[in-house]
């Protein structure tokens, strides 16, 4: 077998210095925030520098540079920038840790792997929050005048390394005072193929165009910026493809082609169009080609303020022209959706109590249904039960209560198992008759259904018919991988799980995904590895305490006893009726012989019989 090329190049690592106690305090503020800084700050400096950032990870990112000098001075650019905007934040701002390093990496597609990524990944959290910290080698590789402003050298230790590791320290002129560095991190394993970004702000909210229930998008003609008329072809073809894609869901409704067309090529305003087309959001975008090579850069724009919510750009060739079409629809449809939820969900918050309608209420749920917290599931439930009163025939508010009462079981939050199963049995039913054409209300119920009452052939059918009505829907994606493992066939979860997160990485629900992979690969016999991914989860969403169960049984099985002691005694501190009995009811859609094993793992760490 041909090893993994490899490639000398410059990686710049970045995080969130104290993100855990920001989230803890303001988690949506935080989220929003970062959104907002990764839409503003990091992806503008980014480009203007010629760097990719080919990963992003929660609260941090790994770039790639061809340039020492570009990726230092992509990183001043960036924390001067971040200064500024922290300047307005009063008592609680957002520093970033920046460490730029030389690697010699292996290089797998957009990927890059090797030892010298977990090393760039320390530099960053040796480094000074709202700083640069660079080593010797690129260092002695910057011009003179650039260099000169590292004015603070200091010497680190770091785990893995034999001996100390010289650093050189750049702060934005004025906050010089506050270089310190910190003692290294606790280690946080470096990023690996798989990871995605959590966080996911609510977007500017607008007023809705009149008489909409639902969303209204126009996806327009993409500017052909290259001047070549071969270009114009496959701007349309790409429009084309991303507006039947988007088509498919019925999370928001989209604009003809045809209707679109008509603005090709005039200097509009895209307020002007969204009044003149009765839609929310504008998707717009551009073109470039040079020989082979396709750039296309896209936005979603909020209509009426012309704020921007979303950006992204995609690099593709000529040759692979359909697969490029293929992949940019999939792309731009996986990062609207919780784009536009979220912009909603904002919204339908601003509104009077007294005019909020069932919609708005689905909306306001959704958050607290995948906050994976007892008090906002109870909420959700609330929400839920209310939009079921003023519409009884709306499916999918009936599916999404159903799944609220599911996880009140799962998650072990309640000891009236048999009457949460009762309500949900007539959630399940009138959602069943109300749901036909609705792929997320469809995975809501399979959701339920399999959580439930462990009916996994009648949650399949559900899963199924949400993927046929739209393929990219990154829910049903991960309820297929949940489906895998319960039935006894967790290798083939796992392909479903990447591919949520790949068509969704901006979901707020994709911390589900690595739930799903640590329960994947535990039941592939993998405990150790198991007990990360859910580690992962909880660092992805904090005050998630139902996943320490998980954690307890993973690490008892890694033979880590203290560890699965204390993961066991944080979840009976909010749960001091648990017992194995009550975990295997809540369990007993799994298949038999995970099952026991799962409770095996409990019993190892001490949960109680009965």
């Amino acid at each position: 077998m041909r090893p993994a090329p490899r490639r000398l190049t410059v990686l710049a690592s970045l995080d969130v210095a104290g993100y855990t106690p920001l989230v803890e305090r303001d988690e949506r503020g935080t989220l929003a925030e970062l959104a907002a800084i990764r839409r503003h700050v990091l992806r503008p400096t980014v480009t203007t520098y010629s760097g990719n950032l080919f990963k992003t990870m929660g609260d941090g990112g790994l770039i790639e540079f061809n340039s020492v000098e570009d990726s230092v001075r992509w990183g001043m650019a960036f924390q001067t920038a971040m200064a500024a905007r922290n300047a307005s934040r009063g008592e609680y701002p957002i520093r970033v840790r920046v460490g730029i390093a030389l690697a010699d990496v292996f290089v797998q597609g957009n990927d890059r792997f090797g030892a010298a990524v977990g090393f760039v990944v320390r530099l960053q959290q040796a480094g000074p929050p709202g700083g640069l910290a660079i080593t010797h080698s690129v260092k002695w590789q910057l011009v003179k005048s650039l260099a000169a402003q590292f004015t603070q050298r200091k010497t680190v230790e770091m785990k893995g390394m034999e001996e100390p590791v010289e650093i050189f320290v750049w702060m934005p002129p004025g906050n010089e005072a506050e270089i310190q560095v910190p003692e290294p991190a606790v280690e946080r394993a470096p990023p690996t193929a798989m990871a995605m970004p959590a966080a996911l702000a609510a977007a500017p909210a607008m007023a809705p165009a009149a008489g909409a229930d639902v969303p209204s998008i126009v996806v327009l003609a993409f500017d052909n910026m290259s001047g070549d008329p071969v270009a114009d072809s496959i701007a349309d073809g790409i429009v084309e493809e991303i507006t039947a894609t988007l088509s498919r869901i019925r999370d928001f409704t989209v604009i003809a082609r045809n209707s679109a067309y008509a603005y090709k090529g005039r200097a509009i305003d895209v307020r002007n169009v969204a009044r003149e087309l009765g839609v929310r959001y504008v998707l717009e975008g551009s073109l470039r080609k040079a020989g082979d090579r396709v750039r296309v850069t896209s936005q979603l724009i909020d209509a009426a303020s012309g704020a921007h919510l979303w950006a992204d750009s995609y690099d593709g060739v000529v040759d692979n022209l359909f697969d490029f079409e293929d992949q940019i629809a999939e792309r731009v449809a996986g990062a609207l959706r919780p784009s536009i939820r979220a912009a909603e969900i904002a919204f339908a918050k601003r509104k009077r109590p007294d005019s909020l309608v069932a919609y708005d209420l689905v909306l306001r749920a959704m958050p607290h249904l995948w906050a994976h917290r007892r008090d906002d599931n109870a909420e959700a439930i609330r929400l839920l039960d209310k939009a079921q009163e003023l519409e009884p025939s709306y499916g999918r508010a009936a599916a999404l209560a159903a799944w609220a009462r599911a996880q009140h079981i799962v998650y072990n939050w309640t000891t009236d198992i048999a009457a949460e199963r009762a309500a949900g049995q007539r959630l399940v039913d009138t959602a069943s008759a109300n749901a036909d054409d609705d792929p997320t209300a469809l995975t809501s119920l399979a959701t339920a259904i399999m959580l439930l009452f462990g009916d996994l052939d009648r949650a399949q059918h559900f899963t199924d018919k949400a993927l046929s009505l739209d393929p990219n829907h990154a829910w049903a994606w991960t309820r297929r991988g949940f489906l895998n493992i319960y039935r006894g066939d967790a290798a083939a979860g796992i392909p479903c799980f990447e591919r949520a997160i790949r068509l969704s990485p901006l979901d707020p629900f994709s911390f589900n995904c690595f739930i799903g992979l640590g329960l994947a690969t535990f039941a592939l016999g993998k405990p150790e590895e198991a007990a990360k991914w859910t580690q992962r989860a909880m660092r992805e969403k904090v005050g998630m305490t139902w996943a320490y169960r998980d954690l307890a049984t993973f690490l008892a099985h890694a033979g880590e006893i203290d560890g699965a002691r204390e993961a066991l005694s944080r979840l009976v501190a909010s749960r001091p009726h648990l017992t194995l009995a009550g975990v295997a009811d809540a369990i007993s859609f799994m298949e038999p012989s995970l099952r026991a094993r799962y409770l095996d793992g409990l019993r190892i760490a001490g949960l109680r019989e009965i």
